[in-house]
């Protein structure tokens, strides 16, 4: 993955990721600014795991390690949206799945499926 190309994936993450928050109305500057945050740490640390799975190729990526890593993911921000936002487990746990949910679909749909 070149720099260029992670970033275009960053961007896309943020702008799906933060109008799924605003949809389900985390609107105010704080949710915002968490949603970015916590965005740049999950996706960096996802993108890295994956890179150097590449190069030691510890798992077999497919849908079933993918959609694994989304969970540890969603569980990741779930537990940061939580203590940024002072709101309760099940409701970040559901914004943080709506967002990484929609993010995933959007992302096979530009990206294809193929693993």
């Amino acid at each position: 993955m070149t720099i260029e190309s992670y970033l275009l994936a960053l961007f896309l993450t943020l702008v799906i990721e933060l109008s799924v928050a605003y949809f389900l109305g985390y609107r105010n500057k704080k949710a915002i600014i968490t949603v970015v945050c916590v965005n740049l740490i999950s996706h960096p640390l996802f993108c890295y795991f994956l890179w150097i799975n590449l190069t030691l190729d510890i798992i077999t990526i497919n849908y079933f390690s993918m959609i694994s890593l989304e969970i540890i993911i969603t569980l990741l921000e779930s537990i940061l949206l939580y203590y940024a936002l002072k709101q309760k487990f099940l409701l970040m746990l559901n914004l943080s799945f709506a967002m990484n949910f929609t993010s995933f679909v959007i992302g096979l749909i530009i990206y294809g499926t193929t693993l």
